[in-house]
């Protein structure tokens, strides 16, 4: 950003309104994307996405000052929408037991192309700068991320399926005439596996007995989807995604907006050059690997231990955002130091990224029968958190203890609303009760 900002001779409130820009568009996109994975599966809406995400990276080179920087920042944003069908293609794949685990990993793997990017693009920069002058050399590093968009695209569409039996219309057709009063809806692709291979047959009703259980059973007329924005409404009254779209708000969200400004922090606080700062940078993101995955393994596994339905997911969720908020006040008080302020970045950038697959190990749970939507309401919750947390960076400025002290409360605040998450008829003051009386 550094080499960009003399370029084009940008102040930082141009920064700050081309980070806000891109995440509004990255919400109007999440919003919209949920929904049509329902309608079109999951392969063609990321494919989509890439696609239409390597046109506007290429373009971006062509920026000649602010205001085109923030156009193009605007329509780079809709690639982040990826998110909600990448967590919408791994819950269709994985069964119920697994799917916390799935997600996270799947999810974190994305994240983690921030670290990626915050370690690769200066070095592509600078080896392409030895050729070309600087206001050259960072157009040109953009084709570099472009290119890598129309591979994955390309794949995503030829090589991938929408679900274990090669799409959502495969496995709709199978499901058609069966009696889900009597068997109940299929909720892993296993079950669904043994209603294709015809291994519930024997419990198929007759002709005869179509007529008389007519009402229970699923009938061959093809389902009215609700439009996208009546299917968003109607899952805006769920009080459990209200509070998940808050949560991935202060976890996802507060990734983003660190991300945004955490290599400027380092420069600009510690004096460091373009590169050793944006390495530093990197270790927010590149926690990752194992960090957002390992949230969702530990809800998934506490969940087989304790309580019932979801509840140790969330005992799980609540704990990590509580040492979230609490290491995130932490790094405030750690800005003495370069040494210091690493060693708590790595801390509170681990409970952070964990809280992201806390949040979608319960997800999935909240509203089987509109996944997308709620994918997407949740999804968009995270890009509406990143705007709230830039802004607070932009209202701030320097200010760096003040900026991450106030987004160390609101993380606080997230973890209490676990305490109001009610999942399947269950919440976590429920299994508190059952412990204390057994």
């Amino acid at each position: 950003m550094p080499t960009i900002k003399a370029d084009l001779k940008l102040t930082p409130h141009n920064i700050s309104d081309a980070n806000l820009t891109s995440v509004s568009a990255t919400i109007l996109a999440r919003l919209i994307i949920g929904p049509l994975c329902d309608r079109y599966g999951p392969r063609k809406a990321m494919a989509g996405l890439l696609l239409i995400g390597s046109i506007t990276i290429g373009l971006a080179g062509f920026a000649s000052d602010a205001n085109g920087l923030i156009i193009s920042r605007f329509f780079i944003g809709i690639i982040g929408a990826t998110f909600v069908p990448c967590q919408y293609w791994a819950s269709r794949m994985f069964s119920a037991n697994i799917v916390g685990t799935a997600n996270a990993i799947c999810g974190g793997f994305g994240n983690m192309g921030a670290g990626v990017s915050y370690f690769l693009i200066p070095l592509i920069y600078n080896a392409i700068a030895l050729a070309l002058p600087p206001h050259q050399a960072w157009r040109v590093t953009l084709v570099v991320p472009a290119c890598l968009c129309i591979v994955m695209a390309t794949a995503d569409y030829f090589l991938g399926d929408d679900g274990p039996h090669d799409g959502r219309k495969n496995r709709d057709s199978s499901l058609k005439d069966y009696d889900v009063e009597e068997h109940g809806l299929p909720r892993t692709a296993s079950d669904c596996d043994s209603i294709q291979s015809g291994e519930l047959d024997d419990k198929k009703p007759t002709a005869t007995s179509q007529k008389e259980t007519s009402s229970n059973a699923v009938t061959h007329d093809p389902i009215k989807k609700p439009s996208v924005l009546v299917d968003l409404l109607s899952q805006l009254k769920n009080p459990a995604v209200l509070i998940l779209m808050v949560q991935y708000g202060c976890s996802f969200g507060l990734e983003l907006a660190v991300d945004n400004m955490i290599g400027e922090f380092f420069h600009s606080h510690f004096g460091l050059s373009q590169t050793t700062s944006g390495m530093l940078g990197s270790i927010f993101g590149l926690m990752n690997i194992f960090s957002r995955a390992s949230g969702g393994m530990l809800a998934d596994y506490v969940n087989t231990l304790v309580g019932e339905g979801t509840q140790g997911r969330m005992l799980v969720h609540f704990l990590v955002f509580l040492f979230e908020g609490a290491f995130i006040i932490g790094f405030s008080f750690s800005m003495g130091a370069l040494s210091s302020s690493i060693v708590v970045l790595v801390l509170f950038s681990y409970f952070v990224q964990a809280g992201c697959g806390t949040t979608f190990s319960i997800v999935p749970f909240a509203n089987t029968e509109s996944m997308g939507a709620v994918y997407g309401l949740v999804g968009a919750g995270g890009s509406v958190g990143s705007i709230a947390f830039n802004y607070i960076f932009k209202v701030y400025g320097t200010n760096y203890v003040g900026a991450f002290r106030v987004i160390g409360y609101a993380a606080l605040s997230a973890a209490l609303l676990t305490l109001l998450l009610k999942i399947q008829g269950r919440m976590l003051f429920g299994l508190v009760f059952k412990k204390l009386n057994p």
